[in-house]
């Protein structure tokens, strides 16, 4: 089943990458992809600069608004250039582009419209235990407010269709974006399925991504989301 690359946007929020931007362009074009939208959300270093390098679309954000805002801001520049599916990759090199095309596949078995890669249904994967745990709660919070259960709500690497992309307008302005947007789209009545993905954890990806004190703040602003919003 091929794919044709020149509908799919890559997005990639990125916040202080220069030190692994570089290559992580370098691997997802030796996989085809040309359309690539960074959204640089208001680096201090030269991870723009860097980016510009690679012939790619650059959005900037003049301050750190997290990483929801970024793929908000990135979803909306799928949807404003007709583009028919976007990857929501992270940008610290633990996804890797190779992958893109079990999501692809997966979602065309489905027919669903948004692809979750789950990190977690794959033996091989060296995933820390401080993740898996934190994981396990995140899943349990968010399957909480779900009618179907899902193994991975916090993965970042996902594949949406146009109909995601069209309906999706996310709120959460941090890393809560993971569980808002399953939360957002069962009640938008968008089908979720989720396929095996491999990762790479490094030292550099580790000191990225949610703590526990992010956890905690990731909770109280999708409750407060669903309760007051």
């Amino acid at each position: 089943m091929s794919i044709n690359k020149s509908n799919i946007l890559i997005i990639l929020p990125a916040y202080n990458e220069a030190e692994v931007i570089g290559k992580v362009l370098v691997d997802i074009q030796k996989e085809g992809y040309s359309s690539i939208c960074l959204i640089d959300d208001g680096s201090s270093d030269n991870t723009s600069q860097i980016a510009r390098e690679y012939g790619i679309e650059i959005l900037k954000h003049p301050i750190n608004r997290g990483a929801g805002a970024a793929i908000q801001t990135g979803i909306t520049y799928a949807k404003n250039k007709d583009f028919q599916y976007a990857i929501l990759i992270d940008s610290d090199g633990q996804h890797l582009p190779g992958d893109i095309e079990r999501l692809y596949k997966k979602l065309q078995e489905t027919d669903a419209d948004i692809i979750i890669g789950n990190r977690f249904s794959i033996s091989e994967n060296s995933v820390p235990k401080h993740r898996i745990a934190y994981n396990q709660i995140a899943n349990i919070f968010t399957n909480f407010f779900c009618k179907n259960k899902y193994a991975d709500t916090q993965s970042g690497f996902r594949l949406l269709n146009r109909k995601a992309i069209e309906k999706l307008n996310l709120k959460n302005r941090g890393f809560g974006f993971c569980s808002e947007m399953v939360i957002m789209s069962e009640k938008l009545n968008l089908r979720i399925e989720e396929t095996p993905i491999r990762v790479l954890y490094t030292k550099y990806s580790m000191n990225k991504g949610q703590n526990l004190r992010e956890g905690i703040r990731t909770a109280r602003s999708i409750l407060w989301g669903i309760f007051f919003e």
